[in-house]
């Protein structure tokens, strides 16, 4: 994180020599923005504690100060971008550099090591530990009280030992500024829906939809998700079975990285069919556990979209087996295909 935001701090001072070389003000305005999209972003707060851990606990940001730092932080694709501009008491722009990072929260402790950086000569000057005011030497000193006359020394008295001196306050040594960390990541609410086509539940291929509700991090997410097969009403299957579908809930915990993302899926519910013989329904238990993988892009800044494909271990298989003719059963994997919509809150 310091070799991203060092080379930021050097920038904003090789683009203002003449500005920097002149005396400068006491304390900058800092105007933080966030734009659409990175509302799970750190506050304006927690950026500020971030350039004063780094300035030994001082804040160098002030309502009334001569110079201008303006921070903007956007999410652009799979990543989030931070703009920062310093400006001086006439309002003319001294350096802008941009950072990006795909964590909000690092990208902004990135933004506040290089302003700590660049701030430095905006605090106003600390006296030297030990360091004490002496009286002006054209003060004469003030004569001593009558009662505070040294008695008469008798000449034979042996001389006293000279006075020691005070020994000279030994200044602690400097601790190192602790290195920020950053903010902590806030999960955000995901829901999510979407159309899907799966085989290997049915006797073939089954339309389907999905719904979810989850948490989202930077890196990583967690959701229920329901699914439901619509019935398959096609010709008997072998004379004797007309109808199949299924409904069932899963457990979704996923990897992000960018624009892929990647699913570990344990999945339960209910096959449902129907004999041709009789015309009844029997529903029979289904469980399986595999993984996922897909890619999200993003459509607006509270919405994306996400095409996934699954593959499962059916280790609970549904059977029936009729009187004459060969039986039926889910397959041993299952196979589904995905779109969805998801938003973010």
């Amino acid at each position: 994180m310091k070799r991203a935001a060092l080379p930021l701090a050097a920038s904003l001072f090789l683009t203002a020599p003449v500005a920097l070389a002149q005396v400068a003000p006491r304390g900058a305005r800092l105007s933080y923005t966030r734009s659409p999209g990175t509302e799970g972003c750190p506050e304006e707060p927690s950026l500020r504690e971030i350039v004063a851990s780094q300035l030994g606990g001082v804040d160098p940001f002030v309502r009334d100060g001569a110079w201008r730092v303006e921070v903007v932080v956007q999410h652009r694709g799979p990543a989030f971008r931070g703009e920062i501009a310093l400006y001086d008491r006439d309002g003319r722009a001294l350096g802008r550099q941009e950072l990006s990072s795909p964590i909000c929260g690092v990208l902004v402790g990135d933004i506040g090591l290089a302003l700590s950086a660049v701030m430095r000569p905006l605090l106003p000057p600390r006296p030297a530990p030990g360091s004490a005011p002496t009286s002006s030497p054209s003060e004469p000193p003030p004569p001593p009280a009558p009662g505070d006359a040294a008695p008469p020394v008798s000449p034979d008295a042996p001389p006293r030992a000279p006075a020691s001196k005070p020994p000279h306050p030994v200044a602690a040594p400097a601790r190192p500024a602790p290195r920020p960390r950053p903010p902590p990541d806030r999960p955000r609410l995901q829901l999510g829906a979407g159309v899907l086509l799966g085989a290997g539940v049915a006797p073939s291929v089954a339309v389907g939809f999905s719904g979810f509700a989850g948490a989202r991090w930077e890196r990583f997410s967690l959701s229920l998700e329901a699914r439901g097969d619509l019935p398959i009403d096609a010709e008997p299957y072998r004379g004797w079975i007309y109808g199949v579908s299924g409904v069932s809930g899963s457990l979704v915990p996923c990897g992000h990285m960018d624009w892929f993302f990647g699913c570990a899926v344990a999945t339960a519910g209910e096959v449902w069919y129907a004999r041709e013989s009789t015309g009844r329904q029997y529903a029979a238990p289904h469980a399986g556990f595999g993984l996922r993988a897909g890619m999200e892009v993003p459509l607006s800044a509270r919405l994306t979209g996400q095409l996934t494909g699954d593959l499962l271990v059916n280790t609970l298989r549904p059977f029936s087996r009729p009187i004459h003719g060969e039986g039926w059963s889910v397959a041993p994997v299952s196979e589904a295909v995905a779109i969805r919509l998801v938003a973010l809150f």
